[in-house]
């Protein structure tokens, strides 16, 4: 698989509280993968994003979180409703918002 994260599928986007969840075309070759199922964890709480379907694969690459769900899953959260996400191949990131009066960006808190 290439490094190239285009996808036609791009415009359909899945966000659960802080976090994104975006189509890519595949997941680059050298993507490490990773233990566990959980998207991320709450830092206030302690609840977390997870991928339900047991076939839910995740990835690192250079700093970037990659999902893989060939049946689809389901993305759970104890303060959220859940997400339904097709078959595919996925990069989860963070909302992160930006403060004009000290001009800087940083991750929202879920």
């Amino acid at each position: 698989m290439s490094d190239d994260t285009n996808d036609d599928r791009a415009g359909n986007w899945y966000q659960q509280g802080d976090v994104t969840i975006k189509p890519v075309a595949g997941i680059p070759d050298s993507a490490k993968p990773l233990d566990g199922r959980v998207l991320a964890e709450g830092e206030a709480t302690g609840h977390k994003h997870l991928a339900q379907a047991e076939d839910a694969l995740l990835f690192i690459h250079e700093g970037a979180l990659y999902m893989r769900v060939p049946s689809g899953t389901r993305v759970v959260h104890e303060e959220h409703r859940a997400l339904e996400i097709p078959p595919g191949d996925y990069v989860v990131g963070t909302v992160r918002e930006y403060d004009h009066f000290v001009e800087e960006a940083h991750p929202v808190i879920d």
